[in-house]
């Protein structure tokens, strides 16, 4: 189908289907991520305009007619008190009316919620409820007490990984990690000795190991508002790119996915977007949940398909109680070519390599024959053919060059070990010592 038509069908459904009055100020938390640049588009097809915060002035989310002002801001992984000072500052000059957390700024928000204006728009779960998925090892035992199926999970000190006996090839993963970081695949003894190494230099204490499951990922991607399902969609991921992402997806219909989503929620309380990984069991097509994103993840496949995760969201933030959305449609093929260009390049740190992934994705070929282009949609947000071609001519110069892209882009938005500690302080504290937005106030009392 022809990308054009697809997304001028989106705009019509998304305005008929969502209120969310045009003039009212929506500010994203970051403009880095992938997630980051399709909410811009989600939002943008809708009529609606963003303005972002970030700490890179060359983000992937500026170039794009939908974003009408850029906010400077330190990074919130390696100063969350200057990030969140910065945030509460352009809320109240730009007159904010939602704030939309599109990584994982949810969980520094969510740590200091009291300090957001309360005539913002924020839809946020519990801090409590954060902690029981923003880590891996309380998300699996919140899986173990609602009986949702997962693989082989156990806890481990790093001391004993070496003497540990289970049957290769097995996930190790630190408590915390985002974009793939901090999750490896252990083939054999050398591997495991390789990585309790570096885990030992980083200072890492506990992991969680699991076992493997020949299947295939799939994502499902919910919005929830006061613990009710309002929307979903599920895919699959076809080819992944570094960190594990995705470079080409179809959606698909998962009853039994949503029906476990919909516990978890309950559970939780949860308020706003919450992701989930699972792989598919080959044989049984069993579903078995690996992970989740406390956050609104890459939602143009779920747009292209029918649903609107993004102006779902907005109505939750709103205060709204929207009535369920139906069920997208299956079998549609998206692509985010940029990521595509990154694994070109990433696999062998051949020139010739990008060079054929340009003439694929510029020609539809390939790989790529059928997919809708959800990442840079050039069609429908010229500007973004920007940052594209930016990263197209890098790789061209130094193929090598993928994997720094990568680690930069990660660094722009992700939390750190020791920010998630400090988080986990600041919600320790007597909230009436938190009510003002001066830097004194957002830091934890020195001991």
């Amino acid at each position: 189908m022809d990308g054009r038509r697809v997304l001028n069908g989106i705009l019509r459904l998304s305005r008929f289907c969502f209120s969310v009055a045009n003039m009212r100020r929506i500010l994203l938390s970051e403009g880095s991520s992938l997630s980051a640049r399709e909410t811009i588009t989600a939002l943008g097809l809708a009529g609606r305009s963003v303005e972002l915060l970030t700490s890179d002035p060359r983000c992937l989310g500026r170039f794009s007619r939908f974003v009408t002002d850029v906010h400077r801001a330190p990074p919130a992984g390696l100063d969350p008190s200057g990030y969140l000072e910065v945030t509460l500052k352009v809320i109240r000059d730009r007159k904010i009316d939602i704030l939309i957390p599109v990584h994982d700024q949810a969980y520094l928000f969510a740590a200091r919620r009291q300090l957001i204006p309360s005539n913002v728009g924020l839809a946020l779960a519990s801090f409590h409820s954060f902690e029981q998925v923003q880590s891996k090892e309380r998300f699996t035992a919140l899986l173990s007490r609602l009986c949702i199926p997962q693989p082989q999970t156990d806890m481990c000190n790093v001391t004993d990984l070496n003497q540990l006996n289970k049957s290769y090839p097995f996930f190790v993963k630190t408590p915390f990690g985002t974009a793939g970081e901090g999750v490896w695949r252990i083939k054999d003894a050398s591997d495991m000795r390789d990585l309790v190494k570096g885990l030992n230099h980083q200072g890492t204490k506990q992991v969680v190991v699991q076992s493997e499951i020949a299947g295939k990922l799939e994502r499902g991607q919910m919005i929830f508002g006061g613990g009710c399902l309002v929307a979903f969609h599920t895919y699959r991921q076809l080819a992944s790119g570094p960190g594990g992402g995705d470079v080409l997806k179809v959606s698909v219909a998962r009853p039994d996915v949503i029906a476990y989503a919909e516990k978890i929620g309950a559970a939780l309380a949860w308020h706003g977007a919450l992701s989930f990984d699972y792989i598919v069991e080959d044989g049984t097509e069993n579903p078995f949940f690996i992970d989740a994103n406390p956050r609104l993840v890459e939602p143009m496949n779920a747009l292209l398909s029918g649903v609107d995760l993004a102006g779902a969201l907005l109505e939750v933030s709103l205060g709204r109680s929207p009535p369920r959305q139906a069920e997208g449609k299956a079998c549609v093929l998206t692509r985010l070519g940029m990521m595509g260009l990154l694994d070109a390049a990433n696999r062998r740190g051949l020139r010739r390599d990008v060079v054929r992934e340009i003439i694929l994705l510029a020609s539809g070929g390939g790989r790529y024959r059928g997919a809708i282009e959800e990442l840079t949609p050039v069609q429908a947000d010229p500007r973004c053919a920007i940052p594209l071609c930016a990263v197209a001519i890098r790789l061209l110069l130094s193929p090598s060059a993928s994997a720094r892209m990568t680690g930069d882009t990660v660094r722009s938005y992700s939390l750190t070990s020791e920010t998630i500690r400090r988080l986990q302080e600041w919600n320790a504290e007597d909230p009436h010592r938190a009510g003002s937005s001066s830097a004194t106030s957002i830091d934890p009392p020195s001991h």
